[in-house]
């Protein structure tokens, strides 16, 4: 995730798994077999008729023999590390069997209730309130763009706001059926069918894959974008302009492509979205979201004009596509097998936040976006944002106990940016130029890929053994130790002079042949 305000950056991720229908598609043996043994979730989700500012919503239970089951909405999701508890937002939970009478159920703790007698209930229903309306007007308690809308003009949802499952039925698949505005589009990497004006069906094959999906409902504003092999679709809301999906749909091309280039000429996937929200705020005012997925972005904003919005998206797109590398190619056991209830951290936010940001700023001066000078700003403008947060701590240490620590949680995305630089220059030097983190992170997507999981506390002799044993030593001094990052030496050898008492970077005038060749291989110039 990418958070702006007044233009302060907050990054979250969220990983989720690959696309696999189960419902409506053509049925096999094999499928039948797995369909009748697999419990199935019928959700009905009203987005016309709301009660009080809040969406209703109704299921039927899964077939089972149970005497009871917990129902859980999230109370994280990868990526956050402040609880959001979505259950907050729930209200009239209510379970019925077969002859419409109440079935007894217990509310546990702020997102999960017990349900008695599971076997016999027909429906559950509850509604769902918004948890903010607009990006600009947020309350405290709504840690993230849960369900957020506008009414008859704009749904911007996360079905993990909406919909949840029972512990006891975890595998399960998912039909939900959708009763829309009738001049609203849903604009999302999931396919919503649409069967009339006014009902779309969604199919999911499994939680993880419903909430990798968030949609944006309302009338269309789209274009379409190919880059390679990748169709891109581009939806976008705004309010003071219908007709803006043309203009940042020609900034993000840009980006595509340069990042497509950077990746070693071809783009991870073959379809992808970018879902725009903007609204408008007070004179002064910026503030922006961005939640990353494995087939799409989400970015909310909020400013007093859409004049810089594209150079804005240019940023928090950057970031936001990075992360179909870090972590959704590369992860641990944690993010792959990862609890909503009573998640567990793992240890590598250095790689899913650092090395993603670190990326999205080497990107830029490796395809030759900006100059040597605009390069140095950025190395400047992260050592100096990193002065802000105790540089002595443990990173592998406090991204286990990331929420714990969110008066540190930022610094990932400046001094873990900055141990990003340091491996991908020291890489550089061991290698005489011919592996960096770019390289690296290529590797590790072959040996693990989507699907395959590392373990937390081997991936730094995997690493090492992959590449070379100074490197080891460079994790455990910089990674677990948090020893001071060796940027003044580094820098000088590529032909950058850090003033360590101004935090100012400079680009050397003059330089040997071993500066020139050593920052050739690093940033192509």
């Amino acid at each position: 995730m990418y958070h702006l305000k007044s233009k302060t950056m907050k990054y979250c991720l969220i990983f989720l798994t690959t696309t696999l229908l189960l419902i409506g598609c053509k049925t096999t043996k094999k499928t039948e077999n797995l369909v009748a043994t697999t419990p199935v979730y019928r959700f009905e989700i009203d987005l016309v008729n709301l009660k009080d500012d809040k969406v209703s919503v109704k299921f039927s239970v899964p077939k089972n023999t149970l005497s009871e089951g917990k129902y859980i909405l999230p109370k994280l999701v990868p990526g956050y590390y402040n609880p959001m508890d979505f259950g907050q937002f729930i209200t009239n939970f209510k379970a019925i069997d077969k002859n419409n009478q109440p079935i007894s159920v217990e509310k546990l703790d702020k997102n999960s209730w017990l349900i008695h007698d599971l076997k016999n209930v027909s429906e559950i229903s509850y509604q769902v309130d918004d948890a903010w309306e607009t990006t600009s007007t947020r309350t405290q308690t709504a840690k993230s763009p849960a369900s957020m809308f506008a009414k008859d003009s704009v749904f911007v949802i996360n079905y993990n706001s909406l919909v949840g499952y029972f512990e006891e039925l975890k595998n399960g698949i998912y039909r939900l059926d959708i009763n829309k505005p009738k001049a609203f589009y849903g604009s999302s990497a999931l396919n919503h069918f649409q069967l009339d004006d006014t009902s779309d069906v969604v199919n999911a094959a499994s939680y993880r894959e419903l909430v990798d999906a968030p949609v944006l409902y309302c009338a269309p504003d789209t274009a379409w974008i190919n880059v390679g092999e990748t169709r891109v679709l581009v939806s976008v809301f705004a309010k003071q302009e219908p007709h803006f999906a043309k203009t940042i749909s020609g900034k993000l091309e840009t980006l595509l492509r340069n990042q497509q280039a950077y990746l070693g000429g071809k783009l991870p996937v073959s379809n992808y979205a970018f879902l725009i929200y903007h609204d408008v705020a007070p004179e002064g005012n910026f503030s922006g979201d961005g939640l990353e997925h494995n087939n799409s972005t989400l970015c909310l904003f909020a400013s007093p004009n859409l004049k810089e919005l594209p150079e804005y998206i240019f940023d928090v797109a950057a970031h936001e596509f990075f992360h179909i590398i870090t972590p959704l190619s590369i992860h641990s056991f944690e993010i792959q097998n990862y609890d909503y209830l009573n998640p567990v951290m793992s240890k590598h936010l250095w790689l899913y936040e650092g090395m993603t940001e670190y990326a999205t700023m080497h990107m830029p001066i490796k395809q030759k976006v900006i100059d040597l000078k605009a390069f140095s700003f950025k190395i400047e403008d992260k050592i100096k944002q990193m002065s802000a947060f105790d540089n002595t701590l443990s990173f592998t240490e406090m991204s286990q106990k990331a929420m714990q620590r969110q008066d540190q949680y930022l610094n990932f995305y400046q001094k873990g940016a900055l141990i990003g630089l340091c491996l991908d220059i020291t890489l550089r030097e061991l290698s005489s130029g011919k592996m960096g983190t770019q390289e690296l992170t290529q590797a590790l997507v072959l040996k693990y890929g989507k699907n395959n999981a590392f373990k937390d506390d081997e991936l730094f002799d995997v690493i090492t053994a992959m590449t070379y044993p100074e490197i080891r030593l460079f994790f455990k001094d910089y990674v677990e130790n948090g020893k001071p990052l060796p940027l003044k030496s580094l820098l000088q050898r590529v032909g950058f002079d850090l003033n360590a008492t101004k935090k100012t970077v400079q680009v050397m005038e003059k330089l040997d042949d071993k500066q020139i060749a050593l920052r050739k291989s690093w940033i192509g110039q």
